[in-house]
């Protein structure tokens, strides 16, 4: 658990809205993958992020780093409102704020070798000597657990988890404190899932970098996280310490979504929660709370407006919710 309180990233009623073409007809409309969010990360913190597919997990982490135009709202960065800072200004702070995608593939060029991969944000920052980069590379290969004699390989050559080693290697080689990690291990067999979590904590204790850790794996996140951020459709319905969300879940979503964990005692049984109903769709959401068309607790103030997060035990227990007296 981090006990460094001073603030890194404050996210201020954030909205990513996509223009996308009619199915039927001329004109376009309005998919709102992230609406009205509102969060704050410190130094040296680990805040999970867990929902749903499709719910904007992603978009959320990439528009916070700017690599999605910004529809609405504020991103304050270590102090410094970025929210309108353009291309030329971001790339003096990127090397402050990395990310770790998903598909360690994908986002590793096949044609540049693992050593010219993690080279990358030297090169572009300027970070260091030019004649002391490659020892830089070496040693952060190290770090990850990779010997030196990938520096030649090329991505197609190595396993997931190693390819993934190489992706937190390039994310963390200049030195950022802030790092989006979207689902990160989520490709991985269980055994190398393990070493690359590890991996990250070790690095985190050594740097005091923050993580946004994007996930749809409770275990992991729990595993992992200071803190847990619940979304769904595009909204946060409910923050709380990792240890106090497992065990005080209050918003009827994240109790569904706790019932559904696997329990390994075959002997031990969980009252499976199941929602009724398919997610409505982001172009067309529900009046009101976005969580009504799903939810046993239904009342008609529901249908008045959208629930803003509240602190319900002055502890930092966000909720949002109409029914929780």
């Amino acid at each position: 658990m981090s006990e460094n309180n001073q603030e890194l990233l404050r996210v201020e009623y954030l909205k990513k809205h996509f223009k996308v073409k009619r199915k039927y007809g001329a004109g376009k409309q309005v998919l709102k993958a992230v609406d009205n969010v509102s969060f704050t990360l410190n130094r040296g913190e680990v805040l999970g992020l867990v929902g749903e597919s499709g719910c904007g997990k992603s978009t959320l982490g990439r528009t916070v780093l700017k690599l999605y135009d910004i529809t609405e709202g504020k991103v304050v960065f270590d102090g410094t409102d970025i929210t309108n800072y353009n291309f030329k200004q971001m790339r003096n702070i990127r090397k402050n704020m990395q990310m770790i995608f998903q598909d360690p593939y994908a986002s590793l060029n096949p044609r540049m070798t693992i050593g010219d991969i993690v080279m990358s944000p030297l090169n572009t920052f300027n970070l260091g000597e030019k004649k002391d980069r490659i020892d830089m590379v070496c040693e952060m290969l190290k770090k990850v657990g990779l010997s030196t004699e990938y520096l030649y390989k090329l991505p197609h050559e190595m396993s997931g988890g190693q390819r993934q080693r190489v992706v937190i290697a390039r994310a963390m080689i200049s030195n950022p404190s802030f790092v989006v990690c979207d689902e990160p291990v989520s490709a991985l067999d269980v055994s190398v899932r393990a070493q690359v979590l590890n991996l990250m904590k070790d690095m985190q204790d050594e740097s005091q970098v923050a993580y946004l850790f994007i996930s749809h794996d409770l275990s992991t996140v729990k595993y992992v996280c200071d803190r847990i951020a619940v979304m769904y459709l595009g909204h946060i319905v409910e923050i709380a310490e990792s240890d106090e969300l497992f065990k005080n879940p209050v918003h009827p979503y994240t109790q569904a979504l706790l019932s559904a964990i696997p329990i390994p005692d075959v002997d031990q049984k969980r009252n499976r929660i199941i929602l009724q109903g398919d997610v409505p769709s982001p172009i067309n959401p529900p009046q009101g709370c976005p969580f009504k068309t799903r939810c046993t607790k239904y009342c008609a103030r529901c249908d008045e407006k959208i629930p803003a997060l509240e602190d319900i035990d002055g502890n930092g227990h966000m909720v949002a919710c109409c029914n929780l007296d």
